[in-house]
Order: C-alpha cells, then structure tokens, then sequence
C-alpha cells in the first residue's frame, strides 16, 4: 500500500493503535517510525514501505502525537530515555472515540459523520487521484455547511425572536442566520475580546465557505496549497465558532 493514501491523521491514528496493543515499557521512536532500508512497526501495521518524504511524515506525525499529550515519553530508558514511549489515557479516549482534538470532539457530539467529512477532505487533499483537490474543496465545504446546518436547525432558527425570513432564501433561513444562532448558543458567555474574534470568525466562515466552492467547481488548474489554506482557515474558523474560550487558548 503506497502511503501517500495516508493523511497525517490516519498515520497519528496507526500510531496510537500499534502503541495502544504495546507492552507498558513502550517503543522506540525510530523502531516505530523505521530507516531507511530498515522497515518500522509502522510500515508492517500498514503493510507499505515509506518513501524518505513518507518517513519524515510520519515522523511529523508522532512528533505532534507527542506535543499534544496523546503519547508520551516512559523515561524508562538509560541512553534514549524521550525517545521510548506509550500511549496516554488521553491517546487511549482519541483512539476509541477516533477524535485527535477539540474540534473532533465538538464534531463527534454534533454528528460522528462531520469527523468523517474532515477527514476526508484532507484524505483528498493527499490524494494523488484526478480531481481528488476538486473533491477535498467540496468535502471542505461540505463540512461548513453541514456543520452549520446540524447545529442551526430550520427549526431552531425559526423559534429565534430576532428571526425574519430573508427573501433571497427559497427557506428563507441564510447562512448568517444559522452562524448568528450558533454564536449565541456556544459563545455567549465569553469576553467581549472573545467575541470579537468569533465576530470575525463569523465572516471568515462564510468567505472561506465560498472560497471552497469556488475551488470545487472552477475549470482551472487547482494548487495543493490553495486547498490545504482553504482546509485549514476554515478548521480555525469553526474553532472559533463553536469552541469555548477553555479550547481556543
């Protein structure tokens, strides 16, 4: 199986499962991740053998695994005692519930299908497939949309006292009724500071929702890094929108 099919999430998520079945005293870095020439646990988990560009992803991977407290070092070790390590309780919750942050998990309680739809899209945006960066741009879009959408119900939005049907809607509920409703309802208890940022988070939904349609459906030629941009403001957007002041610090 050739790698790049994988995402840096799938590559955290093959970690946290080979160290989830992994004796207490853990596994060497590098005899998880392997060398060249030197195939590591990684690589027979997933039956593939990485290119040096696959290995330094995968190392990214266990690094940011380790930053974010989903594995840790056992310090059990004498010579290399940071590089032996085992999975936290806390990579044990990510793994079971397959959510590596807080946006997984505000996702997760909304829809388990958004954390797919996340997932997907960056899954695409790795993809080596024709239109697969078409395709990441609509799943991207997809999960604003929907996100919004499972959160803000027609219904909802309609027992909303500030409520008037905007004539450019064949529903007459818009997307900015829907965020408006969201604000309210995650973020009305921050600082004023606080929402001011999810004030503007507010904006950026909606022009990075449009800039990945616009990505999804235009005839040119598609840049990786358009796409992964778009990906990634539109996470940070979602952050700020549904997430309380505790996660965004």
């Amino acid at each position: 199986m050739n790698i790049s099919a994988h995402t840096i999430r799938s590559l955290k998520f093959a970690i946290l499962g080979i160290l989830s079945s992994s004796s207490p005293s853990g596994i060497n870095k590098i005899n998880l991740v392997g060398r060249n020439n030197q195939p590591g646990h990684l690589e027979h988990h997933l039956d593939c053998a990485f290119e040096s560009t696959e290995r330094v992803l995968a190392i990214r991977a266990f690094d940011e695994l380790k930053a974010d407290g989903l594995i840790y070092p056992t310090m059990i070790d004498l010579i290399d005692p940071e590089s032996w390590v085992t999975i936290t309780d806390r990579g044990k919750v990510a793994l079971d519930c397959h959510a590596l942050d807080s946006l997984d998990e505000k996702l997760q309680q909304i829809s388990p299908h958004l954390v797919d739809i996340r997932a997907g899209a960056w899954s695409a945006v790795a993809s080596q497939e024709p239109d697969a960066l078409r395709q990441a741009a609509h799943s991207g879009r997809e999960l604003i949309d929907q996100t919004i959408k499972e959160v803000a119900t027609d219904a909802k939005i309609k027992e909303q006292p500030w409520y008037q049907a905007d004539a450019s809607s064949r529903s007459g509920i818009t997307r900015r009724h829907r965020i408006k409703y969201i604000m309210q309802t995650f973020r009305k208890d921050d600082s004023q500071s606080n929402l001011k940022i999810a004030d503007k988070a507010r904006d950026l939904v909606l022009a990075i929702d449009d800039r990945l349609m616009g990505l999804a459906h235009t005839r040119d030629e598609i840049l990786r890094t358009d796409v992964q941009d778009a990906l990634l403001v539109a996470e940070i957007a979602l952050r700020r929108l549904l997430l309380g002041k505790e996660n965004n610090s």
